[in-house]
């Protein structure tokens, strides 16, 4: 009886393998490299408008969010920390859903943004803290990269 083997990267990807059986053709198995390479535009297409509606998704709640966290701001609440996100300055914690809410898309679109940049997610989040710094306004919290906070 032989034995066949087959090196890992000549078999298909799993989502391949799970497309067979629904993009045959008169029952042949066998998808032809035209019909591979239109499904990998087709799965990429997809993805890009699944990422487009999920980005609209995501600035709409970060601006039904922006009043409550100016605010938290204003008070001295919530800062900026090192890698782009907020961070509460004080032991009072109030709104945590809110700032748990905006950390969680924040680092979906800076994960979005790494992958369109072919950049790490680091890279994005040290990136956006910077620009935050920038645009921040006199007497908000930052926090610097050695973990220390200051108010601009």
């Amino acid at each position: 009886m032989a034995v066949e083997t087959r090196h890992a990267l000549s078999s298909p990807p799993p989502i391949m393998k799970m497309m067979r059986g629904i993009f045959t053709v008169k029952g042949d198995l066998d998808m032809s490299k035209k019909n591979m390479l239109s499904l990998g535009v087709f799965v990429l297409f997809l993805f890009a408008v699944v990422s487009l509606s999920m980005a609209d998704d995501i600035k709409q709640r970060m601006k039904e969010r922006l009043p409550v966290i100016v605010q938290m701001k204003q008070q001295g609440l919530v800062g900026e920390n090192s890698k782009g996100y907020l961070e509460y300055v004080t032991s009072a914690r109030p709104n945590p859903q809110i700032v748990d809410a905006e950390n969680s898309d924040r680092k979906k679109v800076y994960s979005i943004i790494a992958k369109q940049q072919g950049a790490t997610i680091d890279k994005v989040e040290q990136l956006r803290a910077l620009q935050i710094v920038q645009k921040a306004a006199k007497g908000e919290f930052l926090q610097k990269a050695d973990g220390t906070w200051y108010q601009k």
